[in-house]
């Protein structure tokens, strides 16, 4: 039993590996940098992403006024946003923060980048009305799950002075 005890501490933290950084790898790495700078796809080349966002954000005139005029300012940093928790989740995998009793600093801030940049989409597509806000709340509350989750596992790890 103190085998499989030991297993469940180190492997316990893994699926938010294995579920946060394929994610953002995937929409910020691949689908944004990648797809920009060496334009696999015209849907993932600048115009294309300017097209599928802004023109989303056109169907209302609250963000056609506001965010459209500022698309070329605001996707940069979507893509910074979205590209730093896999980076987070990354230097926090070698530093090897998924053995227990290591602080899991880079670990809570990849999952907290995660959940501002969800959180950061799902604003401006509820503005604009869009349908894909519905899995970018389902992500968002996944996200806050797993900070959460992580969160509460340190602080009951925490002796508590008395």
């Amino acid at each position: 039993m103190k085998k499989l005890e030991k297993a469940i501490d180190v492997i316990k933290y893994l699926p938010f590996y294995m579920l946060f950084a394929p994610f953002w790898f995937s929409n910020g790495v691949v689908d944004k940098f990648y797809g920009i700078f060496f334009g696999t796809r015209h849907g993932d080349s600048w115009d294309g992403w300017k097209e599928y966002i802004a023109g989303t954000w056109s169907k209302k005139p609250l963000t056609d006024t506001l965010l459209v005029p500022m698309y070329d300012y605001l996707f940069p940093v979507l893509i910074v946003l979205q590209i730093l928790p896999v980076v987070l989740l990354i230097a926090s995998f070698l530093k090897l923060e998924i053995l227990p009793n290591k602080p899991k600093t880079l670990l809570k801030a990849g999952l907290l980048s995660s959940l501002f940049v969800t959180a950061s989409m799902a604003v401006s597509q509820t503005l604009a009305g869009a349908s894909d806000v519905q899995y970018l709340f389902q992500f968002w509350a996944v996200s806050l799950l797993a900070f959460w989750y992580v969160e509460t596992q340190a602080k009951s790890l925490t002796p508590v002075a008395a």
